[in-house]
């Protein structure tokens, strides 16, 4: 029996995630394939992940722009002494976050989530790293619809201490072994950290995607990216709220 043709939205995912598994960044798509709306750039994103046979362990969101949604599933989870990520390098990127970690389900429904409900369902809240991966060669000439499609960046997520509050601005320092500390004023890009949380579960919902117990949502970087060094330990101290000590690894 033959088998069905691969869909564009299979072939575009496919395309990205041979060159993900080869730690090859990717030329961009070819026109056939490469999105033209957000919708098309989160089916190609969904279809990616199982490819690269992820789970989705939570979602990093940003408040929507002219240039389209911002979301994207994270595949990968980690916590502990050891932070690894996939393609060796001398260094690697990061951004400094909270993520919201669910403590109960939001599964898709027609009726929009209050913010109320929202609230309700966050179990806690985390200290995290979202992990940065560059998935096209740097001269492809990658817009923000092809971004989307390949995951917004993101190539997986690190969970440190719980903490008791999301603050829109924080004190944060970077510890990294052998260097001088380096101190910045974090400010979260919207008033409320939150606020892309609430977005995100109601547009999931919209598209038939729920939400569930222990996934993690981040929501923006406190501090751009941070480039940390391979195999050498880092601390990042959040002010009085808590710290994160880790050695990034291939």
């Amino acid at each position: 029996m033959s088998q069905p043709h691969p869909t564009l939205t299979q072939q575009a995912a496919a395309v990205l995630a041979n060159y993900r598994k080869n730690q090859q960044q990717a030329p961009l798509l070819t026109d056939d394939l490469r999105p033209g709306t957000s919708l098309d750039a989160v089916l190609i994103q969904q279809e990616l992940l199982q490819q690269l046979k992820q789970p989705v362990w939570g979602w990093k969101a940003g408040l929507p722009s002219e240039k389209g949604w911002v979301m994207a599933p994270i595949g990968r989870l980690q916590k502990g002494p050891k932070c690894s990520f996939e393609w060796p390098a001398s260094d690697y990127s990061i951004e400094p976050e909270f993520a919201f970690v669910l403590g109960q389900d939001l599964p898709a429904r027609d009726e929009p989530y209050s913010e109320q409900e929202i609230d309700a369902a966050i179990g806690k809240v985390q200290l995290a790293l979202e992990l940065i991966i560059r998935p096209y060669a740097s001269d492809a000439g990658a817009e923000f619809l092809d971004n989307l499609a390949a995951g917004l960046f993101n190539q997986g997520l690190y969970l440190g201490p719980e903490v008791t509050a999301s603050p829109a601005e924080v004190v944060l320092t970077l510890r990294v072994e052998g260097q001088a500390p380096q101190q910045f004023v974090g400010k979260h890009p919207n008033a409320d950290a939150k606020a892309p949380l609430y977005w995100l579960v109601n547009q999931l919902s919209q598209l038939g995607i729920g939400l569930f117990q222990g996934q993690a949502v981040i929501t923006g970087s406190y501090a751009g990216v941070w480039s940390v060094p391979a195999a050498t330990p880092v601390q990042i101290d959040y002010q009085q709220l808590g710290s994160m000590q880790l050695t990034a690894l291939p």
